[in-house]
């Protein structure tokens, strides 16, 4: 008996060909009316892509956002906004984009959290609503080129591929600048791990299929390379754009751009949870040298406080394994080692200070 793991184009396809290769000649007219018939109601049914866009607090922006999704150039999509309570009128403002665009409103979900949940939350919700064959994010402040979703799309039919990723842009106070999302294939993780790319997954296309039973972050930080870990362990095939169709808009309003200590050990509490959830995820070598600096990224945030003894406790505390390594790692910059040594010998504040970097 032919057996097939998911009810998409693709998977039917997969099916159709197999089945011509397994049934009688009498059978085959009969197959094909059907394979063709079941390929139209499922174009009705399960969107090519789902892209997923956290609401909250965004009113001056989602306008832009909404204007760049619902002019695509691909036109099987399904837009799914989850409103996470937010207190201003960004979902009025959305809808009266909506009306401008006609055609979309029956492809548009919006869904409101029963409370507050914050980005893992609403992610993990939204990953839950969707029902596209591949699924990607969209962050409400920001904004996508027009063709980026058939581009990626359809370079994901064309190679069987399991992801799609492309770079973009990075947009701060008028400037643009390029940020690439390449990695060799095979080490797409280990590129998140040492920083060389972001982890985001408004940049990343992902077949759905990857997403069903991750483990969900825990924290409102890093909760994006939670899922794309997951997503990227799981992937058997995973192709790259090398053109910028993201922009990244970086604002100073949100809890991951506001600074101060109470902000930063925020961060770094959320930070730490998902790190973990990383770790355990992995099942890295503890010496695995990206593994090493992805545990000394987690202390960043106490970095600056680390002349107070409560925040220097923290810091000798996250992940106080990678001590007896760290040095020896010879992927990791100098720079960090300097400032790994120098905060062990209570002289790295007084070396900010010396430097006027305090």
């Amino acid at each position: 008996m032919l057996q097939y793991d998911t009810f998409t184009l693709g998977g039917l396809r997969e099916c159709s060909a197999a089945i011509r290769g397994k049934t009688a000649f009498d059978d085959v007219h009969i197959i094909h009316i059907l394979y063709i018939f079941s390929c139209l109601i499922v174009s009705f049914i399960v969107p090519s892509v789902s892209v997923i866009i956290p609401v909250f607090d965004v009113e001056p922006y989602i306008s832009r956002c909404a204007r760049s999704l619902f002019g695509q150039t691909l036109r099987d999509v399904e837009f799914i906004f989850i409103d996470d309570c937010t207190p201003d009128r960004s979902i009025e403002v959305l809808l009266d984009v909506l009306d401008d665009y006609p055609e979309r409103k029956d492809q548009v979900v919006i869904y409101k959290m029963p409370q507050n949940s914050g980005q893992a939350r609403v992610r993990m919700q939204g990953i839950s609503l969707a029902k596209g064959e591949y699924v990607i994010h969209c962050d409400s402040d920001d904004e996508v080129a027009l063709d980026a979703y058939e581009k990626m799309y359809l370079k994901a039919l064309k190679e069987h591929l399991d992801v799609v990723a492309c770079d973009f842009y990075l947009e701060q106070e008028g400037s643009r600048v390029k940020r690439s999302l390449y990695a060799p294939i095979g080490k797409e993780v280990d590129a998140i791990l040492s920083g060389k790319v972001m982890g985001s997954l408004w940049c990343r296309l992902f077949k759905r299929s990857l997403l069903k039973g991750i483990v969900p972050p825990v924290g409102n930080m890093t909760e994006d390379v939670v899922i794309t870990v997951q997503a990227l362990q799981r992937a058997q095939s995973i192709g790259y754009l090398s053109e910028a169709l993201y922009h990244y808009h970086l604002r100073g309003t949100s809890i991951s751009k506001s600074s101060g200590k109470e902000a930063d050990l925020i961060r770094w509490k959320s930070f730490y949870a998902n790190s973990q959830l990383v770790v355990d995820v992995l099942k890295l070598p503890a010496r695995h040298a990206p593994l090493v600096f992805f545990k000394y990224r987690t202390r960043y945030y106490l970095q600056r406080y680390v002349h107070l003894p409560d925040c220097y406790r923290l810091w000798r505390n996250t992940f106080p394994e990678i001590d007896r390594y760290f040095l020896f790692t010879p992927e990791i910059p100098l720079m960090e080692k300097l400032w790994f040594v120098l905060i062990h010998l209570h002289l790295y504040h007084p070396w900010k200070v010396m430097t006027g970097k305090a």
